[in-house]
């Protein structure tokens, strides 16, 4: 299958570009940092992995559209590139950061899911979204309610699909020690909104409840063949494994 994942060089990305192309799929690599793509894309064909890569920035709300449509089609959609937005209370971080981080999580996103839908004959969307989705994560809100309204987003694309075979689903990863949370856990400032979210990342890695980098990845694989299609409009977590 074809498979396009936004944000798939790095961090969480990266490790699902190499589980699923080691499956054997043809992937289609997107993301801002050419760098990285450029990487990436070497890393991945010496392991014998049919990929390609092109710079697409969320923020832009036609550039991933557009390369779909230049694909002339694809399988999976595995909207995964997402920003972390600001931190602190919502009335005191920077207003315009606070809605960029929507406008490249759910504008982005949905733009994406558009195009893959018009071009699309059968095949699944998978939006990435985080546990901070569906539960309160206080001081990084724009990030919290972006990823609440990609769920809801994913729930009535399902219902408008559902006399189409095009299964849309989101998927919460797990708390894994990469990218967000790693991050999350590592910052070091004297701003204690931040000191208090990596105390919280700390407590929560400390006490089991982080998700093995490879688990998340795997179960990724089960849903873009196809596993969870009856499931169309859900969440799906690692609980699901």
């Amino acid at each position: 299958m074809k498979v396009l994942i936004t944000g798939g060089a790095k961090e969480l990305g990266r490790a699902f570009s190499g589980v699923l192309g080691a499956q054997g799929h043809q992937l289609v690599l997107t993301g801002r940092d050419e760098e990285a793509l450029c990487t990436a894309e070497s890393e991945l064909r010496a392991q014998g992995v049919d990929v390609e890569t092109h710079v697409a920035d969320l923020g832009d709300p036609y550039a991933t559209a557009k390369l779909i449509e230049s694909l002339g089609g694809i399988d999976v959609l595995v909207n995964n590139g997402a920003l972390g937005g600001p931190v602190g209370p919502t009335w005191q971080v920077d207003e315009n950061d606070w809605w960029h981080t929507f406008e490249v999580n759910l504008r982005g996103t949905a733009f994406a899911a558009n195009a893959a839908i018009r071009a699309m004959t059968s095949g699944r969307i998978i939006n990435v979204v985080s546990n901070a989705g569906a539960h309160r994560w206080p001081y990084v809100t724009a990030y919290s309610v972006s990823k609440a309204a990609v769920i809801k987003l994913t729930e009535n694309l399902a219902v408008e699909l559902k006399n189409r075979p095009i299964a849309v689903l989101s998927y919460d990863p797990g708390m894994v020690d990469i990218g967000l949370m790693r991050r999350g856990a590592t910052m070091d400032s004297g701003d204690p909104h931040r000191l208090r979210i990596a105390e919280w990342s700390r407590s929560q890695r400390a006490a089991g409840m982080f998700t093995p980098v490879e688990q998340s990845a795997d179960l990724l694989a089960r849903i873009v063949r196809g596993e969870f299609d009856h499931r169309s409009g859900a969440l799906i977590t690692p609980k699901d494994s």
